[in-house]
């Protein structure tokens, strides 16, 4: 657990059945905690209504309910390259609150928009804040 103070953006998808967040990365930031002294670089996103498998919102009953956990990827690496070249801080960790796409009136997946996929806010809501310290990981529902 110990990154020794190199920064790191875990990026969970909170709706992951095969990898649970509580098993994975809330345990291992939970760990990093301890190792670091709570004074590492490590932050943890964790996003609604995704999952590790993007390939599946394309299938129907996926696509509505889920959105895109690669754009939060992408997102976390653009953070952790301003941090590296511009020395600009990361957001605290966090829960992202996505909106699923839902449906139209024939059934269809409404189309991706911004307020579907909300950025990493650089300063969460507290009910969106995750803490973690000492070993312990507090993660609003």
């Amino acid at each position: 657990g110990d990154l020794k103070g190199i920064p790191v953006a875990i990026v969970h998808g909170r709706n992951d059945a095969i990898l649970p967040p509580n098993h994975t990365s809330r345990a291992y930031a939970a760990l990093n905690s301890i190792a670091e002294k709570d004074g590492g670089g490590l932050r943890y996103y964790e996003v609604t209504n995704a999952h590790h498998l993007d390939v599946f919102n394309a299938f129907a009953g996926f696509d509505a309910r889920y959105v895109p956990l690669q754009c939060y990827l992408i997102r976390a690496l653009d953070l952790i390259y301003e941090n590296l070249v511009a020395g600009k801080a990361l957001p605290p960790s966090q829960v992202v609150r996505t909106v699923p796409r839902g449906l139209d009136q024939e059934g269809n997946a409404l189309p991706i928009r911004p307020a579907n996929v909300p950025p990493i806010a650089e300063i969460p809501l507290e009910t969106n804040r995750i803490s973690i310290s000492k070993g312990k990981i507090v993660v609003p529902d």
